[in-house]
């Protein structure tokens, strides 16, 4: 469960983000994000993972009020979320292996646990031959697979997506779709931030449109 509550966030800068969001995502709903550049969708994500904080406003995640969650306790918070960019950020000189089972060498998992989840999280991707090869050797399509991986490996809860599908054919930007409706078939809350209309009228999910300047939201 995600609910925005009279949210606003406005940056040193004086940019202002974000403008009195209200809205709420049910439990194991998959929804998208959408409105014109600029409008915020980005800094909504960041908000729910706890990348930023909101400038006035209550955004409560999991039952959750993340204005109350000490810093010391934001890790264990976020290992309940996977962040998928539209820059991969996949390190380059470790395997596709290596960089999924990143996030479950830093929980500390045993190295017969993380050969088992990197390899279902592979599997789940269709990645799975292609577990010994650096990202170099990928194509876009693959490499957007392998952070969808990386970011599902600790099984999370809640799946967000900023324009996950941005720079790919639409062929393969519907597959990608397919896999995250595949993650919330299992049970994951799905959110994902995206420009392409077709592709979401496709998808046929809930839309929340972030739009005008004072970033209102309609549902």
């Amino acid at each position: 469960m995600i609910e925005f509550k009279a949210v606003s966030k406005q940056y040193p800068t004086g940019q202002l983000a974000l403008y009195n969001v209200n809205l709420f995502i049910h439990q194991g709903e998959m929804t998208f994000l959408t409105g014109h550049s600029g409008a915020g969708k980005s800094t909504l994500l960041k908000l729910i993972a706890m990348l930023e904080s909101p400038s006035t406003g209550d955004v409560i995640v999991n039952k959750q009020n993340i204005n109350t969650i000490r810093k010391s306790r934001i890790p264990a918070f976020r290992r309940n979320i996977g962040m998928i960019f539209q820059d991969h950020h996949l390190l380059v000189d470790r395997t596709v292996f290596e960089n999924i089972a990143l996030p479950l060498k830093i929980e500390g998992l045993r190295p017969h646990d993380i050969k088992r989840r990197v390899r279902a999280a592979l599997d789940k991707v269709g990645l799975l031959h292609k577990e010994k090869e650096y990202p170099l050797m990928l194509s876009a399509g693959e490499k957007q697979r392998v952070g969808i991986a990386r970011a599902v490996v600790n099984k999370p809860a809640i799946i967000l997506a900023d324009e996950p599908t941005g720079n790919l054919d639409p062929e393969l930007a519907l597959d990608i779709m397919y896999t995250f409706k595949q993650f919330n078939d299992y049970g994951s809350t799905v959110l994902i931030a995206s420009h392409d209309h077709a592709l979401i009228k496709d998808m046929k999910k809930r839309t929340i449109v972030l739009r005008n300047i004072s970033n209102k939201v309609k549902r």
